[in-house]
């Protein structure tokens, strides 16, 4: 059979974080190895769509993802770049060292010298260090433009012509992309391109986001998936792979309770379905949403609460404050749902006493997780940098405005993880990425699972304080039965 492309993914965490994330990095990796493969285990949703569509149009197209950390895959791709692929295109959505795809490059280059490169994402978009050499730039979600580029490519075309394409050396398109298709057009991801299809899987019900928080880069635009499509993914991948487990990709899946409501209504019927998602708190107070939600499967809700500065979400434009958070999560917490707040530290304005706000707020929320990110700046395109907010000024790697730097930021966030791990009393700190370990069907054993797992790294964290080496044993111990 012929290869024409290939979809590379090597998902890592981001540089900037390092400090933050060392919470859950070193309860992991001090001391002897821990099983962590089941990290990477989750097929990435982007990925597989893009394959999917490809395949549809007539290419034959290969998804393979997180070569780097898993020595089958790694086997995998070798292989299939043994098949001279026309093409090797690789996502920077999860991709944000400038090393990691000049590597993925190199390992193309000398494995099948002749195959074109082609890289897209977010990151590639925003960021031309990451865009190897050599390598053509595709704008946008791909369904349209990639097949586009590639049939230029064949036909011997001037590619730079494709709407949405940067080609090597340049450093803008000569056209924007095309419009993206009707997202209820789109194709259901084939978890079967995978050597086992997964046991748990992303579902995309929306793209962006119609708010415009000054800290984000996913405001525009946005478009959804009618009910109906989604009900029938979610039919498609049980009947066909046994997949019962997701989660929602929508920033938030809540924010059209009319849609939701149906989705729920949908999920509640069918019975046995396990979820989580991400919505907004105030998007929570529509009357019976919550316990629709409870109802109809999901497990745990992600919110953005950002700050527990009134002044501070005002300048986010986050269009809620401290108020309508408590009372959103207090309505998900009365209707049963797990809850994850996530907190930005260091968005212009922020000082010691707002960050001082926002613990107390993490505190007294009845969150039962909860994340201290510091502010980035990861696309030049994000409002408050557009508007040079609070005099901000800066890029990716570090930034300052006229109440603190990235340096203080990250320095602060780290100092809130530890002042919220010491505290029995206050809400578990855990990250969304680690979610993906738990694999409950029922309320009751997943959130144990949650809450076992978060509490274990709080244990050795408590226990690294005290010099107790065989407390910290003992908690890893617990990693284990999760890993």
């Amino acid at each position: 059979m012929s290869l024409d492309i290939l979809l590379l993914s090597q998902e890592e965490t981001h540089p900037f974080y390092a400090g933050v994330n060392a919470y859950f990095t070193a309860p992991l990796l001090e001391g002897d190895p821990l099983p962590l493969e089941k990290f990477s285990a989750a097929p990435p949703l982007g990925l597989t769509l893009l394959a999917t569509e490809l395949n549809r149009r007539g290419l034959a197209a290969l998804p393979l993802y997180n070569f780097f950390s898993r020595e089958k895959e790694v086997r995998r791709l070798a292989a299939a770049l043994e098949r001279r692929p026309f093409a090797a295109c690789i996502s920077t959505t999860h991709t944000f060292r400038p090393e990691t795809t000049a590597a993925i490059a190199d390992l193309v280059r000398r494995l099948s010298p002749d195959t074109a490169l082609i890289v897209g994402g977010p990151g590639a978009e925003w960021n031309p260090a990451l865009r190897p050499a050599g390598a053509y730039t595709v704008l946008g979600p791909g369904e349209e433009t990639l097949p586009a580029l590639i049939a230029a490519l064949e036909e011997g075309r001037d590619p730079a012509a494709v709407p949405g394409i940067i080609p090597p050396g340049a450093t803008a398109p000569a056209a924007p992309p095309a419009p993206s298709a009707a997202m209820d057009s789109l194709p259901f991801p084939d978890w079967g391109l995978y050597p086992a299809a997964p046991s748990g899987v992303a579902v995309q019900g929306s793209r962006g986001c119609p708010r415009s928080c000054g800290f984000c880069s996913y405001s525009a635009p946005y478009a959804a998936r009618s009910a109906g499509a989604v009900l029938a993914e979610l039919r498609h991948n049980r009947d066909r792979w046994g997949i019962r487990r997701f989660r929602f990709t929508d920033s938030d899946f809540a924010g059209d309770p009319a849609r939701a409501l149906e989705i729920c209504r949908g999920l509640e019927a069918d019975g046995g379905f396990a979820w989580t998602c991400f919505a907004r708190a105030d998007s929570l107070l529509r009357p019976g949403l919550p316990e629709a939600l409870r109802r109809a499967g999901c497990q745990w809700v992600f919110i953005g609460v950002e700050s527990g500065s009134d002044a501070l979400l005002a300048a986010m434009d986050k269009g809620c404050g401290r108020g309508e958070m408590l009372a959103g999560i207090a309505a998900a917490k009365g209707a049963g749902l797990g809850l994850h707040g996530n907190f930005v530290v260091g968005y212009p304005g922020e000082t010691k006493s707002t960050a001082a706000e926002t613990l107390a707020f993490a505190r007294v929320s009845g969150l039962d997780t909860v994340y201290f990110s510091p502010f980035q700046i990861r696309s030049p395109g994000i409002p408050a940098l557009a508007g040079a907010q609070g005099g901000l000024c800066g890029g990716e790697g570090a930034w300052e405005h006229s109440t603190m730097s990235s340096a203080a930021a990250l320095a602060c966030a780290e100092d809130m993880i530890e002042d919220i791990s010491a505290d029995g009393s206050a809400p578990l700190i855990a990250s969304e990425a680690l979610f993906s370990l738990f694999s409950g069907t029922g309320a009751g054993d997943y959130r144990e699972s949650v809450m076992d797992f978060h509490g274990a790294l709080r244990s050795w964290h408590a226990a690294r304080r005290a010099g107790s080496a065989t407390g910290m044993a003992e908690a890893r111990k617990r990693f284990l039965r999760h890993l």
